[in-house]
């Protein structure tokens, strides 16, 4: 291995492989921050991403373009959600895209307004989005509450705290309107179920409109460069891979052929005591999807989905194993 993975200060610091792209600025990602020393981290890029932010944008100028002729034509409708739903960095980039179209960038006094005064609520999961949120929303709708976030690892989480069942704030006026919950092409149903579950009492139920805002593809070289990368880090004694969706996790696995290509669950032979190459998850969910697709129970689900909660989760096993 390169010898940039040992500081003469720091001894050996040990690979630990991140299935996602870095944020736009690496030197101040949060887990190259958090994660060195004593991890050396390498990201491994799993999709695209492409923003979808027109319907958004339809929607905004919609309800806050104000009619040229007010003195014979009614004002727009109000907006019609007390809340927008953001499970994701990309729906909070679609909406910042939104926020800044030129169309959209005439009105963003009255957006701002229009929406501070409706007092619109965003709820969001996970810390990482709720920081990207909170920039956009400083500087476009300082109005609106966030809700969630840290509080939030899952969308099950996000959806008990918007019905005001777990950790959070009262949901006094919030059911008055529906919901617009801004997803990708793929995504899971947990938050809109658990919405509009029908055994709730009909007064608790909350309408939840999708709309989609982006869509993922799988990088057709993501394999490759993980093999790669792999392959550089080969003579290392221990090494750890991080997988951050259900998505990078077919692909790792297929990537270190540990899958039977048979029977499409994995080899018996992962469960070698001597194994050195490590998994985390990020939370419950990709680690529910790997157990139940492949039958893989990855070593680490952080407690948190956070740089903090991945290195306190790998940290913790490798103290056990006395690694």
């Amino acid at each position: 291995m390169s010898s940039s993975l040992t500081d003469t200060r720091l001894g050996p610091q040990i690979p630990i492989l991140l299935l996602k792209s870095p944020s736009p600025t690496p030197a101040s990602d949060a887990y190259t921050l958090h994660l060195t020393p004593p991890f050396y981290p390498h990201f491994v890029p799993v999709l695209s991403h492409t923003l979808l932010p027109d319907p958004l944008i339809k929607l905004l100028l919609t309800h806050f373009t104000p009619n040229p002729s007010p003195s014979h034509l009614p004002d727009p409708k109000p907006f019609p959600y007390g809340a927008l739903i953001f499970t994701s960095q990309r729906s909070v980039a679609a909406f910042a895209s939104a926020l800044n179209a030129p169309q959209v960038v005439k009105i963003r006094e009255r957006i701002a307004e229009g929406l501070g005064n409706s007092r619109v609520r965003m709820y969001v999961v996970g810390p990482a989005t709720e920081r990207a949120l909170r920039a956009v929303r400083d500087e476009r709708c300082a109005g609106c509450g966030i809700y969630g976030g840290e509080k939030a690892g899952s969308g099950e989480v996000l959806a008990r705290i918007i019905l005001g069942e777990g950790e959070g704030e009262g949901a006094e006026g919030r059911r008055k309107k529906p919901v617009l919950f801004l997803v990708g092409e793929k995504r899971r149903d947990i938050i809109p179920r658990m919405l509009m579950d029908p055994e709730l009492p009909e007064n608790e139920r909350i309408q939840v409109d999708e709309m989609e805002v982006y869509k993922t593809e799988e990088l057709e070289e993501f394999e490759f460069h993980f093999t790669q990368m792999l392959a550089q880090t080969e003579s290392e004694t221990v090494r750890w891979v991080v997988v951050f969706s259900p998505t990078a996790g077919e692909g790792m696995l297929r990537g270190l052929e540990w899958l039977n290509k048979t029977s499409g669950r994995v080899k018996a032979s992962v469960e070698d005591p001597d194994r050195r190459i490590f998994v985390a998850c990020i939370g419950p969910t990709t680690r529910n999807y790997l157990v139940q697709e492949f039958g893989f129970g990855p070593d680490v689900v952080a407690k948190k989905p956070s740089p903090q909660g991945v290195k306190e989760g790998i940290e913790d096993f490798m103290k056990e194993r006395m690694l």
